[in-house]
């Protein structure tokens, strides 16, 4: 990656913060804090559990859309098969395997407990669970905020792109994006003026605890600049 990019990319992000547009990503700290607060892998009642940790009061973007319903699906799965999602979920949280095993893991958890609840459900037209990689990252960024961030695939790869990045993967490459993180939090670190302004804008209701989604925001502002200008 080119360093001079990422340094005038960074200048791009301190003018956001900046600027009047500067709450249009804070949904994801709110969503953060709600599942801060409410997700317990060994909770009795997982499906509640579960529930109160995906909530937001401004936007539900990340588990409900158009065709979209990974909430959805995994409340239907609890519903049917608690202790297999609690083993999927375990899985998934376990650091001693690499980012890329677990969440392709928990997506084959996901394409098993859809073939259970088929054949439990024989005549539902539900042909999807719906949990990409971002869905999952959404996961891991609530339980390890202070290491992980939410994922978008054609941000990070327009991120690569506009930095000159060799051998830019063609699909999801979960542990170069763990590795790129890491390197954009630490220069992001680095400017004090970063911090000061992004938590200058939350409120009670976001998370405010060491966390990674000033990258996540980064990404997002830095790839749709570069758009504009192109």
């Amino acid at each position: 990656m080119n360093l001079q990019i990422i340094q005038a990319s960074i200048a791009d992000y301190e003018g956001f913060l900046k600027s009047k547009r500067n709450r249009r990503y804070l949904y994801a700290w709110e969503s953060l804090q709600f599942f801060n607060k409410n997700w317990d892998t060994e909770a009795t009642d997982l499906y509640s559990a579960y529930d109160a940790a995906l909530d937001n009061s401004e936007s539900r973007r990340q588990w409900k859309a158009d065709d979209f319903f990974p909430k959805e699906m995994m409340l239907k799965f609890i519903k049917l098969q608690p202790e297999y999602v609690r083993l999927a979920f375990r899985d998934l949280f376990n650091e001693s395997i690499s980012l890329s095993t677990r969440v392709d893991r928990f997506i084959f958890y996901c394409d098993e407990l859809l073939t259970m609840y088929k054949e439990a459900n024989p005549t539902s037209v539900e042909n999807n669970h719906y949990h990409n990689h971002a869905v999952v990252m959404m996961y891991l960024t609530g339980r390890f905020p202070e290491k992980y961030t939410l994922y978008d695939r054609e941000d990070f790869h327009g991120f690569l792109s506009m930095t000159n990045a060799k051998n830019i993967p063609v699909s999801n490459d979960m542990d170069r994006f763990e590795k790129v993180v890491k390197i954009l939090n630490t220069f992001l670190g680095k400017n004090p003026k970063i911090r000061e302004l992004s938590q200058g804008r939350l409120e009670d209701k976001h998370y405010q605890e060491e966390n990674r989604l000033h990258v996540f925001e980064f990404l997002k502002v830095v790839v749709r600049n570069a758009q504009l200008k192109s």
